[in-house]
Formats: structure tokens, sequence, C-alpha cells
């Protein structure tokens, strides 16, 4: 009896050994995963984040494993000037050479942020004859040569992504868009001609292009901005299209830009305290004097859609700590329907600016309009507008506050 214990004991052990030792190998042996760094290298890109991974392993003739995995890539655009978000799902397996192919391919989402691309300007000098007839009919002369100066006006209407569109690839994303119009102007040998166009769609790349078409009464043109068109200061298209250059006007593009920060800002977005009905505290902001100012504007409007003036002020110190600013007529924190994004903006400038106001909790200009009204100062002269900081990011309510003002 005590012998059959023992054996049934040892029995036991080993039973117990050859498990764990399976389980060992088990652990040794990870699931296959198509790693990030091989998803960029498929994309063409520097980087991707990868979400999440379903791996699993294959017994097949050809493959001996598999993974799906969402993951998301940002693709700046003209220098920064655009940011685009994609997000996509690829489901891949691993053959028996060690090769990853990929076997389906998914577009889950894709964002562009084109808030800084109303006001900028464009030229092109490369436009076909049959392309100048599109943009502006018959009014341009038989073999005149000149450039296109192309101006986007102050509304931006949003791009709209077709995730099942048959035309969009791996590396090109197609979408639709209304509201978003230019302002066109042939210079040519024989005088200047003035046009406007509506940009109805066009496609953003991997690359980082941007393809905008451009409809007009008489046709439409597909041009690449940032190859074909390119950027041009605010001074070379008032100058070249004939606008006056009033000297109390601010060349933004032209101005030293210095370094403003927040504690307001976590995750990426305005902290809810700063919203009308969730504390209302103003932003905390920060920067490095500048030399030669006295007075600094204080400049926040919502530039998703409405160029709602949220917070004006003037002031003399660096530093403003969050909720110091409680007067309703100076700040009025955000209530949007939704998410909005704000733009805070500290222009620097030699003196106090001329007398006067705007009404906050309103409807405003653009910032342009800001900088032309403190660039002269009280006592009349112009040029009193030295550099400028300015931070943005979007804010969310936490409730549909829509119509509560």
């Amino acid at each position: 009896m005590l012998k059959t214990s023992k054996t049934r004991a040892a029995s036991a052990i080993l039973l117990a050994g050859f498990l764990l030792s399976s389980l060992s190998g088990c652990a040794s042996e990870p699931l296959p995963q198509y790693s990030a760094d091989l998803i960029a290298q498929k994309e063409g890109i520097s980087a991707v984040t990868d979400k999440s991974h379903e791996p699993e392993k294959l017994s097949d003739a050809d493959y001996s494993g598999s993974d799906k995995v969402e993951y998301s890539y940002q693709v700046y655009m003209i220098d920064g000037l655009l940011t685009q978000k994609v997000t996509k799902e690829v489901s891949a397996a691993l053959n028996n050479n060690g090769v990853w192919d990929v076997q389906t391919e998914t577009l889950k989402s894709c964002e562009v942020d084109a808030t800084n691309l109303p006001g900028t300007s464009w030229k092109c000098s490369s436009l076909s004859d049959e392309q100048l007839k599109a943009l502006f009919g018959d009014q341009i002369p038989s073999g005149e040569t000149g450039t296109v100066y192309i101006r986007f006006l102050k509304k931006m209407g949003l791009f709209s992504f077709n995730l099942s569109n048959s035309k969009n690839t791996s590396t090109e994303r197609f979408f639709e868009t209304v509201g978003t119009n230019v302002k066109l102007v042939f210079v040519g040998t024989s005088g200047n001609i003035d046009g406007k166009a509506s940009v109805t769609g066009g496609s953003v790349t991997n690359s980082g292009d941007l393809n905008l078409d451009l409809e007009t009464d008489t046709g439409s043109v597909n041009l690449c901005f940032g190859k074909d068109v390119e950027a041009v200061q605010e001074r070379e298209y008032d100058e070249a299209t004939g606008n006056v250059v009033a000297g109390s006007k601010v060349y933004m593009d032209q101005l030293p830009v210095f370094e403003l920060t927040t504690t307001s800002i976590a995750n990426g977005e305005w902290k809810t305290e700063i919203g009308l009905k969730e504390g209302n505290l103003s932003p905390a902001l920060s920067w490095k004097p500048v030399d030669g100012a006295t007075k600094y504007a204080i400049v926040m409007i919502d530039i998703t859609t409405t160029r709602w003036l949220y917070w004006y002020t003037i002031v003399d110190k660096t530093d403003l700590a969050e909720g110091e600013f409680t007067d309703p007529s100076v700040y009025t924190g955000p209530y949007p329907a939704g998410t909005h994004t704000y733009e805070i903006h500290v222009i620097a400038l030699k003196s106090d600016p001329k007398a006067g106001s705007f009404k906050v909790d309103a409807r405003s200009g653009d910032i342009q309009s800001f900088f032309d009204y403190v660039n002269t100062a009280i006592d009349g002269s112009v040029g009193n507008v030295l550099s400028y900081g300015t931070i943005k990011a979007p804010y969310t309510s936490p409730e549909l506050y829509y119509g509560y003002r």
C-alpha cells in the first residue's frame, strides 16, 4: 500500500513538472504581432501609434500567425500649416518567410485641422491655358502670361471624408467641403483680373499633399497646395494684387513669435473649469518679457465657426493666474454646443493702444482685426505691435449649452 502511494506521488510530480514545462514553453513563444515600426514602413511615415492587437497562431501551410491591429498616425502638411489624423485597422498574416502580408485594410477615420488655412495667400505661375480658362473664363487675353494669386477667405468649411469612397487608397483619402471660398487674382502683363472660386473637395496624402478642387462658374481645377501652389507672405500678396498697404496694418507672418505657456490645458484640451458654467476661470498664462514692451493685449476667440470673442484686456505683466479675471466685460468662459477650438493671442505692445474697447461674449472679426487695432498707440502713432505668442486647444462642454445665452 505504501509502495502504491509513493508511486502515485511520483507520477503526480512528473505530471506537474510536464505541465509546468509545457506552460513555460508556451510562455516563451509570444504570439506574433504586426509591429508599429512595420506599419510605419508600410504607410511611408515616421511613426504610428498602435491602439490594439488581436494576435493569433496559425497552423497553415503558408502562414504561422496573424494579427488584427487598430492604429493611428498624424501627418503634418505644408510645414505644419495643417494636421491630418488617420485611424485604420489592418489584418495581416505572417508567412513562413517571416514577412507580414496585409490581407485587409479599413479606414476608420480621417480628420484634418484646417483652422490655420483661412487668411493665407498663395501663388501659381504654371497653370495651363485650359486651367486659366476654367478659373477666369474668357477674361484673360489669348497668349497672356502671368501669375494667379489665391487667398483663402475667413470662413472655412469642414472637410467631410467618405470612408467608403472607392477613390480612397492606402495613402490618399478624399473629402468634400462646402462654405470654403477663395479670392482669385490673375496678375498679367496687361493688368489684373479678379475672380472667385469655391473649394468643393479634394484629397490628402501620407506624404502631406493637400489637393483642392477649385470650382467657378466656368469650370474646375485641381491644384496641389504646397507643390503646384506656393505660400506667399501677406505683404507680397497685397503689393502684387494692388491692395492698399495701410501703415496701421500688421503683417503677422513677419512678426517675431514668442513662447506662450499655460497650465489650463490638460490632455490636449482646455480644462473644464474655464467654461462659463463650470467655474468661468480665465486661463493661466505665462511668457517671458519682450524687449521694448510695456503692455500686452490678451485676445481669446472661438476659431471653429463663430469668431466669437471671449477675452480681451490689456495688462502690464507676464504671468496671469487662473481665474484672475472675473469681470464679465473682460472674460466670459466658453459654452459651445459640443467641441470648439479656442485660440489665445498675447500681443506685445510698445505702449497702450488707442482708446476703445471690444465687446466680450459677442461676434468679433478675425485675429487680424485685433492686431491692426492695437498697432495704433494711444498717441496716434502706428507700429505699436512688437511680437506675439499664441496657444490654442479644443474645449468640450460637459453638456450641451446650445441657446444657453
